[in-house]
Order: structure tokens, then C-alpha cells, then sequence
């Protein structure tokens, strides 16, 4: 018999409902590019558009689900000797200037990254103070971000989708 342990039932709806927020956000913007805006239109039909659409919502919650949330030591990059160069320093400064013009552009998008990381975090953070390995955190984190974008999705297309026609 699985037990579970006990997790602050808080911050996981807050992330279920921040993901189920993000998957109508997301169908209805999947909506309007299949319907109305369709770059491809000659080129593909409308149903592979659609699952094209969902599967790159599903890959980019499973980035920030896992990606992102990692803990920093997986992430981190040893600098000291990349910046020991001139050019090397140069072109991270040229990075890092590009990176603040595309964050600046699109704001809004980079916001709602944000608030989506942010709920993985803290809810990861709770499954491991919970006392679960950073793996099984990992998986479950996984699953309730899925589900929260699932259902979101689900609810717009149950309710949401006659806004939109």
C-alpha cells in the first residue's frame, strides 16, 4: 500500500490551479492561432496543427517542471574559467544584453514563465522537506503539473471554447 506523506495541500493547489490557469491561457491562444491565425494552413490540416500545439505546451510544462526546478548545483556552470577571456567576457555581456531586450519584448511571457516556476518550485520544495528523494518529488511534480494543464485545457474546451466563436 502506497502512504503518502503529508505535503501542505496549500501551495499544491496553488500550483494546480496556476498550471489549470496557464492550460486555458493556452488552449484559447491554441484556438485563435488554429482558427484565425494559421501560419500553416497550406501546408498542414487543422488536427495535426492542434496536436503539433498541445505537444509543444506539453514539452515546454515538462522543461519547467523539470529543467527549471533542478537544483542549482545540477545547473550551475563553472565561470571563473569562462570569463578569464576578454572575447569570452565580451560575448556573455552580449548574452546577457540580448537576453534583457527579449525579456523587456516579451514581458508577459516571461512573467507567466516566472509564475509557473515559481509554483514548481515551491511545491517541490514542500514534497522534499515532506521527505520524499528529489527524484519522486520530481515525478510527482511532473504529474500534477500535467494535470493542471490538462485540466485547463479541458475546462476551455468544455466552457471556454464558445468565447472564442
Amino acid at each position: 500500500m502506497l502512504r503518502l506523506k503529508k505535503v501542505s495541500w496549500l501551495s499544491t493547489t496553488l500550483l494546480l490551479v496556476t498550471y489549470a490557469t496557464y492550460g486555458w491561457l493556452y488552449a484559447r491562444w491554441a484556438v485563435v492561432l488554429i482558427e484565425h491565425g494559421n501560419l500553416f494552413y497550406w501546408v498542414l490540416e487543422k488536427d495535426l496543427i492542434a496536436s503539433l500545439l498541445y505537444g509543444l505546451g506539453i514539452f515546454w510544462i515538462l522543461l519547467i517542471s523539470i529543467a527549471f526546478t533542478a537544483p542549482i548545483a545540477l545547473m550551475t556552470v563553472s565561470l571563473n574559467s569562462w570569463l578569464q577571456s576578454e572575447a569570452r567576457a565580451f560575448l556573455s555581456i552580449f548574452i546577457g544584453a540580448l537576453a534583457f531586450a527579449l525579456i523587456v519584448q516579451w514581458l508577459e511571457v516571461f512573467a507567466e514563465f516566472f509564475i509557473l516556476l515559481a509554483a514548481g518550485i515551491l511545491v517541490k520544495l514542500d514534497l522534499q522537506t515532506a521527505g520524499y528523494s528529489r527524484s519522486r518529488a520530481t515525478m510527482i511534480l511532473v504529474i500534477l503539473c500535467l494535470l493542471g494543464f490538462g485540466s485547463g485545457v479541458l475546462a476551455f474546451y468544455t466552457w471556454g471554447l464558445k468565447t472564442v466563436q
